[in-house]
């Protein structure tokens, strides 16, 4: 907005964001069925979806008459799917990214447009890691608005060899129980 531009509507389960919506005169749909419904009336040139726990479908996102970005938590291909961060704190990373990417039939599959680096401290948490993400989340945003106003915004296609994917049923190995009886040393095997 601060950049000039209208927000039709906004699709949040959340209790603030939609308190935001509401004083912000900005309309607040309760669904992704209310949003498609909205978009057959309301077209727009663009849809964001950000920090959603929803999957948009194709009669969804392809409403949108110049595109549709995705926010994720994490550097694609590599950390597809959902708890990023706390899969790259198991997997003891020492760097991570917040990735936007075009939305298309598949789950964090479309062509990336931004990525931003995110160092991973040794005193990092999920919480920590994921604030980290956020902030760059936001960065990463004004980049993209920028890069859609002015042009320059250039796509690359993920490489699906490097791809990892993780499930909102997939669980840390010993369902992430520590053993008490090992050494930490035998437990990082």
């Amino acid at each position: 907005m601060e950049m000039g531009h209208f927000i039709g509507a906004v699709l949040c389960g959340d209790g603030i964001f939609a308190d935001w919506a509401a004083r912000s005169d900005i309309r607040c749909v309760s669904s992704v069925q209310e949003l498609g419904s909205f978009l057959k009336v309301e077209p727009v040139d663009w849809i964001f979806s950000a920090g959603n726990p929803y999957i948009l479908p194709k009669d969804v996102f392809g409403r949108a008459r110049q595109g549709a970005f995705n926010y994720h938590d994490g550097p694609l291909p590599r950390y597809a799917g959902v708890h990023a961060t706390s899969w790259a704190l198991l997997a003891h990373e020492s760097e991570h990214a917040i990735s936007w990417h075009h939305i298309d039939d598949g789950i964090d599959t479309g062509d990336l447009v931004i990525q931003r680096k995110i160092p991973i401290a040794p005193t990092d948490s999920a919480l920590t890691l994921n604030l980290k993400c956020d902030e760059a989340a936001i960065k990463g945003f004004q980049e993209l608005l920028a890069g859609l106003k002015f042009g320059g915004l250039i796509a690359c296609p993920q490489t699906q060899g490097d791809r990892s994917y993780f499930s909102k049923f997939r669980r840390p190995d010993a369902a992430g129980c520590l053993r008490w009886d090992r050494t930490a040393k035998i437990c990082q095997q």
